[in-house]
């Protein structure tokens, strides 16, 4: 069954094979875990040092196999963070930056909507988020960090109402982790 808060199925076929295999690519020295916590290692380990992809990409060719350019774009874009979940909608749900940026991003699922993982939106998640086939989509390895209460469901709910009239509900990119005052000015000219 196709879920709308998801993308096309075989779209996310493609992107979870091929970003599994990149993922299995990435050197960790975590000690052999189950594959979910080996992906999100890799995954982490990409993120904080994206020199990691070349060596990930020969391996892969000295193997004989390829990421897909579609998914090595979106890899380009991965950004992993501590994310608010806040609520969803029919067609996505929606997430606030937890850290000092003020954005929201409308996100797609792989193949299970975060609301199924989750039985509930408010809560604290981490997990990683890329632009894939134009739209902001979580990469399917998340983590459960902490309900929130109804007193910062509501400040946040607010927030997310903020951020969609000022502009800064994002379906289709990601904003910089953290922007310098130069950064954010040269943005905004």
């Amino acid at each position: 069954m196709t879920h709308k808060k998801c993308i096309d199925p075989t779209a996310a076929r493609h992107f979870i094979a091929h970003y599994q295999n990149l993922l299995e690519s990435i050197p960790i020295t975590k000690p052999k875990a189950n594959v979910v916590t080996q992906l999100a290692a890799a995954r982490d380990a990409l993120h904080a040092d994206p020199a990691l992809l070349q060596p990930a990409l020969a391996h892969l060719q000295d193997q004989g196999r390829r990421c897909a350019d579609d998914v090595l774009q979106a890899v380009h874009t991965l950004r992993v963070n501590n994310w608010i979940y806040v609520s969803d909608t029919a067609t996505h749900s929606q997430l606030l930056e937890a850290s000092d940026v003020k954005a929201a991003y409308a996100i797609k699922a792989l193949t299970t909507p975060l609301k199924e993982m989750f039985g509930s939106s408010g809560a604290v998640i981490s997990c990683g988020l890329l632009v894939y086939q134009g739209q902001v989509v979580s990469d399917g390895l998340v983590r459960f960090l902490a309900w929130l209460g109804p007193g910062y469901r509501g400040s946040f709910k607010e927030q997310l109402a903020d951020c969609r009239a000022q502009g800064q509900l994002y379906r289709d990119r990601l904003l910089p982790a953290k922007l310098s005052s130069k950064e954010s000015v040269s943005i905004q000219k």
